[in-house]
Protein backbone atom coordinates (compact mmCIF):
# COMPACT_ATOMS: atom_id res chain seq x y z
CA UNK A 1 0.00 0.00 0.00
CA UNK A 2 2.53 2.75 0.82
CA UNK A 3 4.77 1.67 -2.17
CA UNK A 4 1.61 2.61 -4.35
CA UNK A 5 0.72 5.69 -2.71
CA UNK A 6 4.05 7.11 -2.71
CA UNK A 7 5.76 5.47 -6.25
CA UNK A 8 6.63 8.67 -8.05
CA UNK A 9 4.65 9.47 -10.86
CA UNK A 10 5.76 10.52 -14.56
CA UNK A 11 6.00 14.38 -15.66
CA UNK A 12 2.90 15.51 -16.04
CA UNK A 13 1.61 16.51 -19.22
CA UNK A 14 -0.90 18.58 -20.85
CA UNK A 15 -3.82 17.05 -23.51
CA UNK A 16 -2.49 18.94 -26.02
CA UNK A 17 1.38 17.58 -25.41
CA UNK A 18 -0.29 14.09 -25.22
CA UNK A 19 -1.92 14.66 -28.67
CA UNK A 20 1.00 16.08 -30.49
CA UNK A 21 3.13 13.24 -29.57
CA UNK A 22 0.39 10.86 -30.12
CA UNK A 23 -0.26 12.19 -33.97
CA UNK A 24 2.94 10.44 -34.82
CA UNK A 25 1.45 7.68 -35.17
CA UNK A 26 -1.61 8.61 -37.38
CA UNK A 27 1.12 9.76 -39.19
CA UNK A 28 3.20 7.45 -39.98
CA UNK A 29 0.74 5.24 -40.51
CA UNK A 30 -1.13 7.34 -42.88
CA UNK A 31 2.47 7.50 -44.90
CA UNK A 32 2.51 3.43 -44.95
CA UNK A 33 -1.04 3.23 -45.76
CA UNK A 34 -0.93 5.75 -48.85
CA UNK A 35 2.20 3.80 -50.62
CA UNK A 36 0.42 0.22 -50.33
CA UNK A 37 -2.67 1.71 -51.65
CA UNK A 38 -0.95 3.75 -54.45
CA UNK A 39 0.82 -0.05 -55.71
CA UNK A 40 -2.46 -1.89 -54.62
CA UNK A 41 -4.60 0.64 -56.68
CA UNK A 42 -1.95 0.26 -60.22
CA UNK A 43 -2.14 -3.77 -59.80
CA UNK A 44 -5.62 -3.94 -59.19
CA UNK A 45 -6.30 -1.88 -62.19
CA UNK A 46 -4.11 -3.83 -64.14
CA UNK A 47 -5.10 -7.00 -63.36
CA UNK A 48 -8.85 -6.30 -63.92
CA UNK A 49 -8.17 -4.88 -67.39
CA UNK A 50 -6.35 -7.79 -68.25
CA UNK A 51 -9.20 -10.01 -66.99
CA UNK A 52 -11.41 -8.48 -69.28
CA UNK A 53 -9.24 -8.23 -72.01
CA UNK A 54 -8.93 -12.11 -71.82
CA UNK A 55 -12.68 -12.04 -71.56
CA UNK A 56 -13.16 -10.13 -74.79
CA UNK A 57 -11.13 -12.60 -76.68
CA UNK A 58 -12.50 -15.05 -75.78
CA UNK A 59 -16.03 -13.60 -76.41
CA UNK A 60 -14.34 -12.90 -80.19
CA UNK A 61 -12.97 -16.31 -80.67
CA UNK A 62 -16.32 -18.11 -79.71
CA UNK A 63 -18.26 -15.70 -82.44
CA UNK A 64 -15.92 -16.25 -84.80
CA UNK A 65 -16.93 -20.15 -85.31
CA UNK A 66 -20.71 -19.09 -84.96
CA UNK A 67 -21.61 -19.32 -88.60
CA UNK A 68 -25.34 -19.27 -87.58
CA UNK A 69 -27.37 -15.56 -88.51
CA UNK A 70 -31.02 -16.10 -88.95
CA UNK A 71 -32.50 -14.44 -91.44
CA UNK A 72 -29.36 -12.55 -92.40
CA UNK A 73 -29.55 -10.01 -89.29
CA UNK A 74 -26.03 -9.28 -88.78
CA UNK A 75 -24.85 -10.21 -92.38
CA UNK A 76 -22.74 -12.58 -91.49
CA UNK A 77 -19.66 -13.68 -89.61
CA UNK A 78 -17.48 -10.96 -90.16
CA UNK A 79 -20.24 -8.13 -89.86
CA UNK A 80 -20.86 -9.70 -86.63
CA UNK A 81 -17.48 -9.78 -85.26
CA UNK A 82 -17.28 -5.66 -86.55
CA UNK A 83 -19.80 -5.23 -84.07
CA UNK A 84 -18.72 -7.47 -81.07
CA UNK A 85 -15.56 -5.54 -81.35
CA UNK A 86 -16.82 -1.76 -81.17
CA UNK A 87 -19.03 -2.60 -78.91
CA UNK A 88 -16.92 -5.02 -76.21
CA UNK A 89 -13.89 -3.56 -76.53
CA UNK A 90 -14.21 -1.10 -73.46
CA UNK A 91 -12.63 -1.89 -69.65
CA UNK A 92 -13.53 -0.47 -66.63
CA UNK A 93 -11.90 -1.13 -63.78
CA UNK A 94 -11.66 0.44 -59.67
CA UNK A 95 -15.29 1.41 -60.46
CA UNK A 96 -16.09 2.41 -57.19
CA UNK A 97 -19.81 2.49 -57.43
CA UNK A 98 -19.83 -1.45 -57.58
CA UNK A 99 -18.71 -1.79 -54.04
CA UNK A 100 -21.59 -0.55 -52.89
CA UNK A 101 -24.35 -1.41 -54.91
CA UNK A 102 -27.16 0.89 -55.73
CA UNK A 103 -27.58 2.13 -52.24
CA UNK A 104 -25.30 5.77 -52.81
CA UNK A 105 -25.67 7.69 -56.24
CA UNK A 106 -22.02 7.49 -56.57
CA UNK A 107 -20.46 8.68 -60.47
CA UNK A 108 -20.09 5.31 -62.42
CA UNK A 109 -16.42 6.22 -63.44
CA UNK A 110 -13.47 4.14 -62.31
CA UNK A 111 -10.24 3.75 -64.46
CA UNK A 112 -11.71 3.41 -68.08
CA UNK A 113 -10.44 2.91 -71.89
CA UNK A 114 -12.51 5.79 -72.27
CA UNK A 115 -9.55 7.96 -71.35
CA UNK A 116 -7.47 10.10 -73.64
CA UNK A 117 -4.26 8.19 -72.03
CA UNK A 118 -5.39 4.99 -72.10
CA UNK A 119 -6.63 2.74 -75.08
CA UNK A 120 -8.35 -0.29 -75.68
CA UNK A 121 -7.46 -1.53 -79.10
CA UNK A 122 -8.99 -5.17 -80.79
CA UNK A 123 -8.13 -6.16 -84.65
CA UNK A 124 -8.27 -8.89 -86.56
CA UNK A 125 -4.68 -9.26 -88.82
CA UNK A 126 -4.10 -12.23 -91.49
CA UNK A 127 -0.93 -13.59 -92.23
CA UNK A 128 0.58 -10.66 -94.36
CA UNK A 129 -0.18 -8.34 -91.67
CA UNK A 130 -3.38 -6.59 -93.06
CA UNK A 131 -5.83 -5.84 -91.15
CA UNK A 132 -9.23 -7.43 -91.69
CA UNK A 133 -11.35 -5.82 -88.51
CA UNK A 134 -10.70 -3.46 -85.92
CA UNK A 135 -12.64 -1.50 -83.18
CA UNK A 136 -11.91 1.82 -84.73
CA UNK A 137 -14.97 3.82 -84.33
CA UNK A 138 -17.97 3.34 -86.63
CA UNK A 139 -21.75 4.03 -86.62
CA UNK A 140 -23.76 0.93 -85.69
CA UNK A 141 -27.89 1.15 -86.38
CA UNK A 142 -30.76 -1.29 -87.23
CA UNK A 143 -33.05 -0.71 -89.73
CA UNK A 144 -37.06 -1.95 -88.70
CA UNK A 145 -39.17 -2.49 -92.05
CA UNK A 146 -42.42 -3.80 -89.93
CA UNK A 147 -43.00 -4.55 -86.36
CA UNK A 148 -41.78 -8.47 -86.82
CA UNK A 149 -38.44 -8.00 -85.43
CA UNK A 150 -37.15 -10.99 -87.33
CA UNK A 151 -36.90 -9.06 -90.38
CA UNK A 152 -34.73 -6.25 -88.53
CA UNK A 153 -31.39 -5.33 -89.73
CA UNK A 154 -28.21 -4.20 -88.52
CA UNK A 155 -26.15 -2.22 -91.04
CA UNK A 156 -22.59 -0.17 -89.93
CA UNK A 157 -21.01 2.84 -91.54
CA UNK A 158 -17.34 2.99 -91.48
CA UNK A 159 -15.14 6.67 -91.68
CA UNK A 160 -12.41 5.18 -92.95
CA UNK A 161 -14.30 3.24 -95.90
CA UNK A 162 -15.85 7.00 -97.30
CA UNK A 163 -13.51 9.33 -97.31
CA UNK A 164 -16.75 11.83 -96.22
CA UNK A 165 -15.17 14.91 -94.10
CA UNK A 166 -18.44 15.57 -92.53
CA UNK A 167 -19.39 12.40 -91.49
CA UNK A 168 -15.77 12.17 -90.09
CA UNK A 169 -15.96 15.14 -88.10
CA UNK A 170 -19.30 14.34 -86.66
CA UNK A 171 -17.33 10.77 -85.56
CA UNK A 172 -15.01 12.81 -84.24
CA UNK A 173 -17.12 14.87 -81.78
CA UNK A 174 -18.61 12.44 -80.32
CA UNK A 175 -15.29 10.53 -79.62
CA UNK A 176 -14.35 13.65 -77.68
CA UNK A 177 -17.49 13.71 -75.72
CA UNK A 178 -16.23 10.81 -74.03
CA UNK A 179 -13.93 12.69 -72.03
CA UNK A 180 -16.58 15.27 -71.12
CA UNK A 181 -17.84 15.29 -67.96
CA UNK A 182 -20.92 16.84 -69.35
CA UNK A 183 -21.23 16.98 -73.00
CA UNK A 184 -22.78 14.18 -74.71
CA UNK A 185 -25.03 14.20 -78.36
CA UNK A 186 -28.12 12.36 -79.30
CA UNK A 187 -29.20 10.96 -82.93
CA UNK A 188 -31.96 10.55 -85.44
CA UNK A 189 -31.40 9.50 -89.24
CA UNK A 190 -34.14 9.94 -91.28
CA UNK A 191 -32.73 9.54 -94.73
CA UNK A 192 -29.52 6.92 -95.61
CA UNK A 193 -27.98 5.54 -98.49
CA UNK A 194 -28.48 1.99 -97.80
CA UNK A 195 -26.62 -1.11 -99.30
CA UNK A 196 -28.71 -4.20 -97.40
CA UNK A 197 -26.73 -6.52 -99.08
CA UNK A 198 -23.47 -5.77 -97.55
CA UNK A 199 -25.08 -4.35 -94.01
CA UNK A 200 -23.66 -0.93 -94.38
CA UNK A 201 -25.31 2.74 -94.75
CA UNK A 202 -23.76 5.72 -95.09
CA UNK A 203 -25.86 8.51 -93.57
CA UNK A 204 -27.59 11.20 -95.17
CA UNK A 205 -29.56 13.48 -92.72
CA UNK A 206 -28.85 13.12 -89.57
CA UNK A 207 -30.88 15.50 -86.68
CA UNK A 208 -27.86 16.08 -83.67
CA UNK A 209 -29.31 16.96 -80.52
CA UNK A 210 -26.67 18.72 -78.17
CA UNK A 211 -27.25 17.68 -74.33
CA UNK A 212 -25.68 18.50 -71.51
CA UNK A 213 -25.67 16.76 -68.12
CA UNK A 214 -24.67 17.82 -64.68
CA UNK A 215 -22.96 14.56 -63.93
CA UNK A 216 -22.83 12.52 -67.61
CA UNK A 217 -21.58 9.74 -65.49
CA UNK A 218 -23.93 9.28 -62.57
CA UNK A 219 -26.82 6.70 -63.76
CA UNK A 220 -28.62 9.03 -60.80
CA UNK A 221 -28.08 12.09 -62.68
CA UNK A 222 -29.78 11.14 -66.15
CA UNK A 223 -31.47 13.63 -66.66
CA UNK A 224 -29.84 16.29 -69.56
CA UNK A 225 -30.55 19.53 -70.52
CA UNK A 226 -30.99 20.27 -74.51
CA UNK A 227 -28.70 22.86 -75.71
CA UNK A 228 -29.81 23.01 -79.05
CA UNK A 229 -30.66 20.42 -81.90
CA UNK A 230 -28.87 20.77 -85.43
CA UNK A 231 -29.10 19.04 -89.25
CA UNK A 232 -26.25 17.63 -90.31
CA UNK A 233 -26.68 16.92 -94.04
CA UNK A 234 -23.78 14.86 -95.57
CA UNK A 235 -23.38 15.17 -98.87
CA UNK A 236 -21.61 12.10 -100.52
CA UNK A 237 -19.55 11.36 -103.77
CA UNK A 238 -21.27 9.12 -106.35
CA UNK A 239 -18.24 7.50 -106.54
CA UNK A 240 -19.27 5.58 -102.87
CA UNK A 241 -22.35 4.95 -103.44
CA UNK A 242 -21.96 2.06 -106.07
CA UNK A 243 -24.60 -0.57 -104.45
CA UNK A 244 -26.34 2.05 -102.34
CA UNK A 245 -29.98 3.61 -102.41
CA UNK A 246 -31.64 6.23 -100.57
CA UNK A 247 -33.76 5.60 -98.09
CA UNK A 248 -36.05 7.83 -95.98
CA UNK A 249 -36.84 6.90 -92.47
CA UNK A 250 -39.43 8.09 -89.69
CA UNK A 251 -37.84 9.55 -87.07
CA UNK A 252 -37.45 6.98 -84.05
CA UNK A 253 -36.76 8.81 -81.46
CA UNK A 254 -38.90 11.89 -81.72
CA UNK A 255 -42.42 9.93 -83.24
CA UNK A 256 -45.49 11.63 -80.98
CA UNK A 257 -47.68 9.17 -81.91
CA UNK A 258 -48.12 5.70 -80.51
CA UNK A 259 -48.02 3.90 -83.87
CA UNK A 260 -44.86 3.98 -85.89
CA UNK A 261 -44.33 4.78 -89.29
CA UNK A 262 -41.51 2.25 -91.42
CA UNK A 263 -39.23 2.09 -92.40
CA UNK A 264 -37.51 3.36 -89.72
CA UNK A 265 -34.06 3.66 -88.20
CA UNK A 266 -33.47 3.09 -84.67
CA UNK A 267 -29.72 4.61 -84.28
CA UNK A 268 -27.90 2.56 -81.85
CA UNK A 269 -24.22 4.15 -81.15
CA UNK A 270 -20.95 4.88 -82.13
CA UNK A 271 -19.08 2.21 -80.56
CA UNK A 272 -15.00 1.92 -80.95
CA UNK A 273 -11.81 3.99 -80.66
CA UNK A 274 -9.95 6.18 -82.38
CA UNK A 275 -8.55 5.07 -85.61
CA UNK A 276 -4.86 6.45 -84.32
CA UNK A 277 -4.80 4.29 -81.77
CA UNK A 278 -5.73 1.71 -83.75
CA UNK A 279 -2.46 2.45 -86.08
CA UNK A 280 -0.39 3.23 -83.58
CA UNK A 281 -0.56 -0.08 -81.68
CA UNK A 282 -0.61 -1.87 -84.55
CA UNK A 283 2.54 -0.60 -85.48
CA UNK A 284 3.91 -0.86 -82.49
CA UNK A 285 3.18 -3.72 -80.70
CA UNK A 286 1.60 -6.29 -83.54
CA UNK A 287 4.68 -9.39 -84.44
CA UNK A 288 3.50 -11.99 -86.59
CA UNK A 289 3.96 -15.06 -85.75
CA UNK A 290 3.49 -13.86 -81.83
CA UNK A 291 1.29 -15.58 -79.41
CA UNK A 292 0.70 -15.33 -76.15
CA UNK A 293 0.80 -11.85 -73.61
CA UNK A 294 3.36 -9.39 -73.66
CA UNK A 295 4.11 -6.38 -71.19
CA UNK A 296 5.04 -2.85 -71.13
CA UNK A 297 5.08 -0.71 -67.81
CA UNK A 298 5.10 2.83 -67.19
CA UNK A 299 4.92 1.93 -63.23
CA UNK A 300 7.69 0.29 -60.71
CA UNK A 301 5.49 -3.14 -59.62
CA UNK A 302 2.55 -3.51 -62.07
CA UNK A 303 2.22 -3.77 -66.14
CA UNK A 304 0.10 -0.94 -66.97
CA UNK A 305 0.16 -2.31 -71.36
CA UNK A 306 -0.62 -5.74 -71.87
CA UNK A 307 -0.77 -7.28 -75.40
CA UNK A 308 -2.25 -10.23 -76.66
CA UNK A 309 -1.72 -12.48 -80.03
CA UNK A 310 -4.37 -15.19 -80.44
CA UNK A 311 -4.41 -17.69 -83.32
CA UNK A 312 -8.55 -17.59 -84.86
CA UNK A 313 -10.21 -19.86 -87.62
CA UNK A 314 -12.60 -17.11 -89.40
CA UNK A 315 -14.34 -18.84 -93.00
CA UNK A 316 -11.64 -21.56 -92.93
CA UNK A 317 -9.02 -19.20 -92.56
CA UNK A 318 -6.62 -18.66 -89.85
CA UNK A 319 -5.92 -15.21 -88.71
CA UNK A 320 -4.72 -13.53 -85.59
CA UNK A 321 -6.56 -11.80 -82.90
CA UNK A 322 -4.47 -8.84 -81.80
CA UNK A 323 -5.47 -7.14 -78.85
CA UNK A 324 -3.67 -3.85 -77.06
CA UNK A 325 -5.15 -3.04 -73.59
CA UNK A 326 -3.01 0.23 -71.77
CA UNK A 327 -4.29 1.36 -68.32
CA UNK A 328 -3.92 4.75 -67.35
CA UNK A 329 -4.38 4.18 -63.68
CA UNK A 330 -4.34 7.66 -62.46
CA UNK A 331 -6.88 9.57 -64.35
CA UNK A 332 -8.75 12.76 -62.31
CA UNK A 333 -11.27 10.77 -60.55
CA UNK A 334 -8.83 7.94 -59.85
CA UNK A 335 -6.73 10.87 -58.56
CA UNK A 336 -9.61 12.10 -56.61
CA UNK A 337 -10.94 9.01 -54.83
CA UNK A 338 -6.99 8.14 -53.90
CA UNK A 339 -6.95 11.73 -52.19
CA UNK A 340 -10.33 10.93 -50.60
CA UNK A 341 -9.36 7.57 -49.08
CA UNK A 342 -5.93 8.30 -47.77
CA UNK A 343 -7.65 11.53 -45.97
CA UNK A 344 -10.53 9.50 -44.79
CA UNK A 345 -8.10 6.99 -43.19
CA UNK A 346 -5.83 9.81 -41.72
CA UNK A 347 -8.85 11.32 -39.90
CA UNK A 348 -10.16 7.97 -38.89
CA UNK A 349 -6.42 7.54 -37.00
CA UNK A 350 -6.80 11.21 -35.66
CA UNK A 351 -10.32 10.78 -34.25
CA UNK A 352 -8.73 7.30 -32.61
CA UNK A 353 -5.91 9.38 -31.19
CA UNK A 354 -8.18 12.07 -30.48
CA UNK A 355 -10.19 9.92 -28.40
CA UNK A 356 -7.15 7.83 -26.61
CA UNK A 357 -5.72 11.77 -25.62
CA UNK A 358 -8.72 12.58 -24.35
CA UNK A 359 -9.80 9.31 -21.96
CA UNK A 360 -6.12 9.31 -20.96
CA UNK A 361 -6.35 13.63 -20.17
CA UNK A 362 -9.62 12.48 -17.99
CA UNK A 363 -7.37 9.98 -15.98
CA UNK A 364 -4.75 11.90 -15.60
CA UNK A 365 -6.49 15.21 -14.59
CA UNK A 366 -7.96 12.94 -11.64
CA UNK A 367 -4.67 11.67 -10.68
CA UNK A 368 -3.36 15.15 -10.82
CA UNK A 369 -5.84 16.18 -8.18
CA UNK A 370 -5.63 13.19 -6.02
CA UNK A 371 -1.66 13.70 -5.91
CA UNK A 372 -2.08 17.30 -5.17
CA UNK A 373 -4.51 16.31 -2.47
CA UNK A 374 -1.78 13.84 -0.77
CA UNK A 375 0.95 16.30 -1.43
CA UNK A 376 -1.09 19.02 0.60
CA UNK A 377 -1.98 16.33 3.13
CA UNK A 378 1.56 15.51 3.63
CA UNK A 379 3.04 19.06 3.55
CA UNK A 380 -0.07 20.05 6.47
CA UNK A 381 0.45 17.07 8.44
CA UNK A 382 4.71 17.64 8.20
CA UNK A 383 4.28 21.39 9.73
CA UNK A 384 1.57 20.07 11.71
CA UNK A 385 3.90 17.79 13.55
CA UNK A 386 7.44 19.95 13.76
CA UNK A 387 5.70 22.19 16.32
CA UNK A 388 5.00 19.26 18.52
CA UNK A 389 7.85 17.51 17.96
CA UNK A 390 9.96 20.97 18.89
CA UNK A 391 8.02 20.49 22.02
CA UNK A 392 8.69 17.21 22.49
CA UNK A 393 12.60 17.25 22.15
CA UNK A 394 12.61 20.77 24.08
CA UNK A 395 10.99 18.87 27.09
CA UNK A 396 13.31 15.76 26.94
CA UNK A 397 16.32 17.70 26.35
CA UNK A 398 15.37 19.76 29.72
CA UNK A 399 14.63 16.93 31.52
CA UNK A 400 18.49 15.35 30.34
CA UNK A 401 19.48 18.87 31.56
CA UNK A 402 18.10 18.23 35.17
CA UNK A 403 18.90 15.06 36.01
CA UNK A 404 22.30 14.48 34.34
CA UNK A 405 23.57 14.22 37.33
CA UNK A 406 20.69 12.68 39.91
CA UNK A 407 19.20 10.79 36.99
CA UNK A 408 19.93 6.48 37.24
CA UNK A 409 21.25 4.80 34.14
CA UNK A 410 17.87 3.54 32.71
CA UNK A 411 16.56 7.12 32.89
CA UNK A 412 18.87 8.69 31.09
CA UNK A 413 19.20 6.10 28.04
CA UNK A 414 14.95 6.38 27.82
CA UNK A 415 16.07 10.53 27.54
CA UNK A 416 18.63 10.12 25.28
CA UNK A 417 16.00 7.75 22.66
CA UNK A 418 13.38 10.23 22.73
CA UNK A 419 15.47 12.90 21.39
CA UNK A 420 17.13 10.49 18.75
CA UNK A 421 13.83 9.44 17.57
CA UNK A 422 12.87 12.99 17.21
CA UNK A 423 15.97 14.33 15.52
CA UNK A 424 15.13 11.35 12.85
CA UNK A 425 11.49 11.89 12.72
CA UNK A 426 12.57 15.95 12.65
CA UNK A 427 14.67 14.90 9.86
CA UNK A 428 12.32 12.78 7.52
CA UNK A 429 10.00 15.69 7.61
CA UNK A 430 12.42 17.81 6.53
CA UNK A 431 13.17 15.90 3.79
CA UNK A 432 9.08 15.02 2.96
CA UNK A 433 9.38 18.82 2.65
CA UNK A 434 11.95 19.45 -0.06
CA UNK A 435 10.75 16.23 -1.83
CA UNK A 436 7.67 18.06 -2.07
CA UNK A 437 8.90 21.17 -2.69
CA UNK A 438 10.92 19.74 -5.43
CA UNK A 439 8.49 18.53 -7.32
CA UNK A 440 6.36 21.33 -7.11
CA UNK A 441 8.28 24.09 -8.80
CA UNK A 442 6.86 24.96 -12.14
CA UNK A 443 9.78 26.82 -13.36
CA UNK A 444 13.46 26.67 -13.17
CA UNK A 445 15.88 29.17 -14.33
CA UNK A 446 19.00 27.32 -16.11
CA UNK A 447 22.20 28.04 -16.61
CA UNK A 448 25.21 26.19 -17.43
CA UNK A 449 26.62 24.12 -14.36
CA UNK A 450 29.95 22.60 -13.89
CA UNK A 451 28.72 18.90 -13.05
CA UNK A 452 32.60 17.98 -11.40
CA UNK A 453 32.12 20.98 -9.13
CA UNK A 454 28.74 20.30 -7.83
CA UNK A 455 30.45 16.84 -6.88
CA UNK A 456 33.70 18.12 -5.82
CA UNK A 457 31.12 20.71 -3.56
CA UNK A 458 29.24 17.85 -1.93
CA UNK A 459 32.46 15.37 -1.79
CA UNK A 460 33.85 18.44 0.76
CA UNK A 461 30.86 18.16 3.37
CA UNK A 462 31.75 14.06 4.23
CA UNK A 463 35.76 14.32 3.85
CA UNK A 464 35.79 13.40 7.90
CA UNK A 465 33.55 10.92 7.29
CA UNK A 466 34.97 9.01 4.59
CA UNK A 467 38.63 9.87 6.48
CA UNK A 468 37.15 7.43 9.52
CA UNK A 469 35.89 4.78 7.72
CA UNK A 470 38.88 4.61 5.15
CA UNK A 471 36.85 5.26 2.33
CA UNK A 472 38.33 6.19 -1.25
CA UNK A 473 36.81 8.86 -3.24
CA UNK A 474 37.73 9.58 -6.58
CA UNK A 475 36.29 12.54 -9.23
CA UNK A 476 36.95 12.46 -13.11
CA UNK A 477 35.66 14.05 -16.24
CA UNK A 478 34.28 17.34 -16.87
CA UNK A 479 30.87 18.34 -18.22
CA UNK A 480 28.80 21.42 -18.16
CA UNK A 481 25.05 20.97 -18.83
CA UNK A 482 22.05 23.81 -19.24
CA UNK A 483 20.36 23.00 -15.46
CA UNK A 484 19.11 24.65 -12.59
CA UNK A 485 21.91 25.13 -10.11
CA UNK A 486 19.99 24.48 -6.63
CA UNK A 487 17.82 21.55 -7.91
CA UNK A 488 20.90 19.90 -9.79
CA UNK A 489 22.87 20.63 -6.60
CA UNK A 490 20.20 18.92 -4.31
CA UNK A 491 20.27 15.62 -6.76
CA UNK A 492 23.94 15.76 -6.40
CA UNK A 493 24.57 16.27 -2.81
CA UNK A 494 22.06 13.26 -2.33
CA UNK A 495 23.88 10.83 -4.51
CA UNK A 496 27.13 11.41 -3.23
CA UNK A 497 25.41 11.50 0.08
CA UNK A 498 24.10 8.07 -0.31
CA UNK A 499 27.22 6.44 -1.64
CA UNK A 500 29.41 7.76 1.73
CA UNK A 501 26.67 6.39 3.92
CA UNK A 502 26.37 3.28 2.05
CA UNK A 503 29.56 1.99 1.08
CA UNK A 504 31.23 -0.63 3.09
CA UNK A 505 34.33 0.51 5.46
CA UNK A 506 38.18 0.28 3.53
CA UNK A 507 35.75 0.22 0.18
CA UNK A 508 36.08 2.90 -2.67
CA UNK A 509 33.84 5.44 -4.33
CA UNK A 510 33.80 7.01 -8.01
CA UNK A 511 32.55 9.97 -9.30
CA UNK A 512 32.23 9.93 -13.52
CA UNK A 513 31.12 12.98 -15.28
CA UNK A 514 30.78 13.45 -19.19
CA UNK A 515 28.76 14.86 -21.82
CA UNK A 516 25.92 12.24 -21.66
CA UNK A 517 26.14 11.22 -17.60
CA UNK A 518 26.82 11.83 -14.40
CA UNK A 519 27.76 8.53 -12.68
CA UNK A 520 28.18 7.35 -8.77
CA UNK A 521 29.68 3.56 -8.13
CA UNK A 522 29.95 3.05 -4.69
CA UNK A 523 31.18 -0.57 -3.44
CA UNK A 524 28.71 -2.10 -0.47
CA UNK A 525 28.63 -5.30 1.23
CA UNK A 526 26.07 -7.18 -0.74
CA UNK A 527 24.03 -6.84 -3.63
CA UNK A 528 20.65 -5.55 -3.09
CA UNK A 529 16.99 -4.37 -5.14
CA UNK A 530 16.99 -1.86 -6.59
CA UNK A 531 13.48 -2.55 -6.90
CA UNK A 532 11.45 0.75 -5.99
CA UNK A 533 14.48 2.31 -4.19
CA UNK A 534 13.71 5.60 -6.40
CA UNK A 535 9.84 5.62 -4.10
CA UNK A 536 9.52 7.74 -1.35
CA UNK A 537 10.52 5.84 2.29
CA UNK A 538 11.93 2.84 0.82
CA UNK A 539 14.99 1.39 1.71
CA UNK A 540 17.37 -1.22 1.38
CA UNK A 541 17.25 -4.37 3.33
CA UNK A 542 19.89 -3.52 5.48
CA UNK A 543 19.04 0.07 5.89
CA UNK A 544 15.68 -0.70 7.24
CA UNK A 545 16.15 -0.51 10.76
CA UNK A 546 19.10 2.32 10.34
CA UNK A 547 17.65 5.40 12.31
CA UNK A 548 20.24 7.57 10.22
CA UNK A 549 18.24 7.08 7.21
CA UNK A 550 15.00 8.37 5.95
CA UNK A 551 14.80 6.87 2.61
CA UNK A 552 14.07 10.16 0.90
CA UNK A 553 17.79 10.78 -0.32
CA UNK A 554 17.26 8.95 -3.84
CA UNK A 555 13.41 10.20 -4.38
CA UNK A 556 14.64 13.85 -3.61
CA UNK A 557 17.75 13.41 -6.41
CA UNK A 558 15.18 11.42 -8.82
CA UNK A 559 12.55 14.15 -8.78
CA UNK A 560 15.65 17.28 -8.82
CA UNK A 561 17.14 15.61 -11.80
CA UNK A 562 13.75 15.06 -13.61
CA UNK A 563 13.06 19.00 -12.70
CA UNK A 564 15.75 19.45 -15.43
CA UNK A 565 14.49 17.17 -18.00
CA UNK A 566 16.93 14.46 -16.41
CA UNK A 567 16.33 10.59 -15.60
CA UNK A 568 18.05 8.79 -12.36
CA UNK A 569 18.71 4.97 -12.96
CA UNK A 570 20.33 2.98 -10.12
CA UNK A 571 21.65 -0.13 -10.59
CA UNK A 572 23.44 -2.57 -8.02
CA UNK A 573 25.86 -5.58 -9.41
CA UNK A 574 29.10 -7.28 -8.08
CA UNK A 575 28.89 -5.55 -5.39
CA UNK A 576 28.65 -2.11 -6.99
CA UNK A 577 25.91 0.36 -6.41
CA UNK A 578 25.69 2.53 -9.38
CA UNK A 579 23.98 5.84 -9.54
CA UNK A 580 23.56 7.56 -13.09
CA UNK A 581 21.81 11.10 -13.91
CA UNK A 582 21.23 10.88 -17.73
CA UNK A 583 20.93 14.21 -19.43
Amino acid sequence: MKNEQFRRKPKRTTFRKMFAKAMIFPVVFTLIFSFVLFYATERIACEQAQSQQDQLNSTIMEAAVATEDKNDKMGGTINSLRMKMCLGTYYNTLNISEFFGYRFPLPETGVTSYDKNGKAVTAIIDKDGNVLISNAAKMFCIIKFDENHEHNKWLYCDPEETDIPAFQQLIKNHLDSRYSDHIAYSYDITSAYVDLQEHKMIPHVIQVKNLYYKDKYNEYDDEAEETGTEEVVIDVDSAYLDGYELMEFSADKSSSSDEFTYPRCTFENIWGIEKEKVDEAISSHFIKGMSGHTYESDYDLVMNESMTHSSVLINGERYTLFSDYKVNVWTEFANKMYCIFVALFFLLLTLIAFLICWRKNVKNKAQYAFEDYQRALTNNLAHDLKTPLAVIGGYAENLMEMRKNSGDEKELKYLDSIMQNVSYTDDIIAKTLKLSETEQIKKLNKTKVDIKALAEKSAEKYRTALEERNIDLKIEGKCEVNANEDTLMSAVENLVSNAVKYTRDGGSIKVTADKKRLAVVNDVSENISTKDLLMPFVKGDKARSDKTSSGLGLAIASAAAAQNGFTLKIDCKDKKFTATIEF
